[in-house]
Formats: structure tokens, sequence, C-alpha cells
């Protein structure tokens, strides 16, 4: 297992340096937001399709075909990114209903402003803080010079508006008492005002210059201490971001895989394992070339975007039926007079060519439908590197993740040996109930962001991507049905059982 880990993390980072971003994430806000009032003029001159497509423009020709989507992911967070997938549903809603323009332009701004926090928080600064202590000191100096020629008219203008400037407007200061408290930011403030007080009641030139030169030597040493600190936080926080992607998308592929060579090893089947291996093998060569073609679509100009989420969808339920399949049969073994006489050591359980391939194909479908999502996440997350020891933390992250899923792996298969064998397969057959649930949720989503589906939104759902729940009527309904023919298939075979027993 952990060979087919790592190899879906080698390609990921070979892959990573193919396809590079070539601007910056604010400037591919601003695009969106042309695009976005474009749309938005269009609807008032109710030109209506015109005005939907237009939105659907910015999706999957920016925020998807870009990488905007899976850097958001990556770096900020899968939650950010599905309320933002949310919010592109609200406009597009909107537009659909013929609101008024007033609503529409208001989903539109919403999603404009998310947009450009996004932005800001992706692209790195213009200048760094050490950068803008450099330009301050040289600005101070000007204004101590001034007042210290005689100019003391000009000196305090100048003195205000370079601190105004580079400590306040640059957002210094907001990261000084975010970052190193406001204890630290107090006393920057202090000493400006004091500086400012003693420039204005015209004070000793030497004293007005030292304090001037001293506030100076302050704002450089914090600049340089939140560096360092936010250059940590940052560093770790990569590392978390990394150890994340393949956590959340390898854990649903290590549960489905592990569990069923557990089975196939409690069962006294292991001359069928072969067969998983090979599946799973398959699953990522088809990962890797599904990224390969996405992400190159994506370089060469054409919007992959929505013929990407159609592919996830029909992928999210064609592992449904699947899914599906294998647990019911699992739970009919599980129930079976076989399973009774092997758990006496009398016969061994064969699994016939169908059931294997079933098995086969199910660990095909859990890796692939992982493996290309972990390809092109961490494409994104290398392709966000700044060069500044970035790139290793993305790999300790790597490390950590396949680390903590060996264990996961390892868990599952010591479970599958010390656990009772009935409970163990019911267990095993639930949790894949409990993934076709949320494979129905994800794969409605991944409809409704390809534009098969438009939405009907509910207001106060939460967007919880793990378990496939979204703030759709359509998904929310769907996952329903779901579970209502889960119930109603585990009580049918509750009772075909209970009738072939009384009449035996």
């Amino acid at each position: 297992m952990r060979k087919y880990i790592l190899s879906l993390l080698l390609t990921a980072g070979i892959l990573s340096g193919v396809f590079a971003a070539d601007k910056s994430w604010n400037a591919v806000a601003t695009e969106m937001k042309g695009i976005i009032d474009d749309a938005y003029t269009l609807y008032e001159g109710q030109k209506v399709e015109e005005a939907y497509e237009r939105v659907n423009d910015a999706y999957f020709g920016h925020y998807e075909v870009d990488g905007f989507e899976r850097s958001t992911q990556s770096r900020i967070g899968g939650s950010r990114a599905g309320n933002v997938e949310v919010q592109f549903s609200r406009l597009k809603g909107a537009i659909r209903a013929a609101k008024p323009a007033g609503e529409v332009r208001k989903e539109a701004d919403t999603l404009i402003s998310m947009l450009f926090e996004d932005a800001e928080k992706l692209d790195p600064p213009k200048m760094s803080w050490n950068e803008l202590a450099v330009v301050l000191r040289k600005e101070f100096k000007e204004a101590a010079d001034m007042y210290a020629d005689g100019h003391v008219v000009t000196a305090e203008p100048k003195f205000r508006k370079a601190y105004s400037r580079y400590y306040g407007k640059s957002k210094l200061q907001e990261n000084v008492a975010g970052t190193l408290g406001y204890k630290r930011d107090a006393q920057i403030v202090d000493l400006y005002t004091q500086t400012k007080t003693m420039i204005l009641n015209r004070g000793p030139k030497p004293e007005v210059v030292e304090s001037i030169s001293a506030l100076s030597e302050m704002i450089a040493d914090t600049a340089a201490d939140l560096t360092s600190k936010q250059g940590r936080i940052q560093w770790w926080g990569t590392v978390l971001a990394s150890l994340m992607i393949l956590l959340r998308e390898g854990f649903e592929a290590i549960l489905i895989v592990g569990a069923i060579i557990a089975y196939l090893r409690k069962s006294g089947n292991e001359d069928n394992l072969g067969a998983v291996y090979k599946g799973s093998v398959w699953g990522i060569i088809a990962s890797v070339i599904m990224a390969l073609i996405l992400m190159g679509l994506t370089k060469f100009g054409f919007q992959s975007g929505q013929g990407q989420e159609v592919v996830e969808g029909v992928t999210m339920f064609i592992a449904v039926a699947v899914l599906f399949y294998t647990s019911n049969w699992m739970i009919s073994k599980a129930s079976s007079k076989a399973w009774e006489n092997y758990i006496q050591g009398k016969v061994k359980t064969s699994v016939d060519k169908r059931s294997m391939f079933s098995l086969a194909f199910t660990c095909f479908l859990a890796v692939f439908r992982e493996g290309a999502e972990v390809i092109l996440f961490y494409q994104a997350l290398f392709t966000g590197s700044d060069g500044s020891g970035t790139v290793p933390a993305v790999i300790l992250g790597m490390v950590i993740a396949v680390v903590l899923l060996v264990f996961v792996y390892k868990a599952i298969i010591l479970t599958g040996k010390k656990l009772p064998l009935k409970p163990f397969f019911y267990a095993t057959s639930i949790l894949m109930l409990v993934m076709v649930v949320s494979f129905v949720g994800g794969g409605i989503s991944e409809f409704v962001d390809a534009s098969w589906i438009q939405p009907h939104l509910i207001n106060g759902v939460p967007a919880v991507s793990l378990l496939g729940i979204y703030p759709y009527a359509e998904s929310l309904i769907a996952q329903g049905i779901a579970v209502a023919v889960i119930v109603l298939t585990l009580v049918i075979g509750s009772l075909l059982k209970k009738n072939k027993k009384s009449a035996q």
C-alpha cells in the first residue's frame, strides 16, 4: 500500500513543475470581476441566458482552469472553496430566477469580494515587511533631515505620511498586532505619537532627530521579528495543508482498499489479493492520465473545468453503484450459513469471478477518484510555492500523511484479524454504505458545478464536503433517497433471511 501512495506523490511532484501559474491571483480575480460585471450588464439588458453563460465563463474559464479553486482548497481550505462554489450557484440561481437587478448585483458583489479576499491570501506580498522597513527608514531620515535643517513645516507631514503609508496602510500595523501582539504595536504607536508631538511643539532638533531614528529602528526590528514568526507560521501552515490534502483525499481510498484486503484475508482468499492490487495500480495509472489530460487542456487554453466536473460526478455515481452492490454482497455473506461454517473452521468461503471483479473494480474506483485529485491539489500547492523553503514543507506534509495513512491501513488489517468475523464484515459494509450516501451528495454537487443541475439553495445548511453535504435541495433529497433505499434493502434482506429460516 505504501508504494501506491508514494507513486502518486512522486507523480504529483514531477508534474508540479510542468505547469506553473504565470499571473497573480489578484490578476485572475480582476479578470473574473470584469466577466461578472459584464454578466450583470447583460442581465440589466434582459439578456438572461447570455448573463448566465458569462458567469459560467468566469467559473470554468478562470476559477477552475487557472487553478484558483485548487489553490484555494490546498492553501486556504476546502470549506472556503466550497463556499465560493455555493456563491457562484447563488449568483447563477438569481439570474435564472429573474430576480430584481439589485439582488443579482448583491450576489455578484459578494462573490467578487470573496474572490479578492482569497486572492489577497494566495498572492505573496508585493513588498516584504523588511523591505517596507527599509523604505520607511529612508522616508524618516528625509523627514529628520528636513527638521534638522529648519524646515519644520514640511518635516511634520513628511513624517506623518510616511508612517501612515508604510506602517498603517501597508497592513504592517495590522500584522504586528495580530502576530506579535497589541502590546508591541502600542509601543510603536506611543513612540510615533510622542515624536509627532515633539515636532508639532518645535522640540529641540537633536531630540526630535533621535526620536525619529529610534522609531525607525523599532519598526525595523519589529519587521524582522514579524517576518521570522510569520515565516515559521506559514511554513508549518504549508506542512499542514500538504498533510491534509493527502489525508483528506487518501483516507476514503485507504478505508475501502484496506477493508477489502482485510476481507479477503479474513475469508481465506489471499490468492485473490492480486486482483485487488491490480485494480489499485490501474486506478493510479488512470489517475495520472486523467490529471495529465486535465492539466494539458488547461495549459493550452481549453475550458476543461466543466468536463472535469462531469467526469468526477459520473465517477462518483459509478462508485455509488459498485459500493452499494459490494456492501450488500458482504452483508449477505456475513449472514449466510457458509460464514457460520467458516467460523467453526470447517470450510473456506470462496469468492466467485463476478464478485472478485466487483471488489477489484471498487478498489480501482476508490483510487482513481482520489488519485487525480491528489495530483491536481499538489500541483496547485507546488505552483503556489514562493521558493523560500515551501517545497520542503510540502514534502514533509506528504511524508507525515503517508505515515498516518499506513497506520490507518495497518489498523484496518489488524482490526480485521482481531474482531469477530460477523461484526467486522457488518462494520465494513456499513462503512461502504455511508460512503454511498457521501458520494451521492458529492456527485450531485459536481453536476451542479458543471451546470447540469440548477440547484435550489437552502439557507443555513453548511457545506461539509467530507460527508458530501451541500446546501442544495437536490443533493439532500438524493441523499435522503439513498438512505431510504439502503434501509429498505437491509429490511428486505432481513425479512427474506427470516422467511428462509422458517421454511427450513
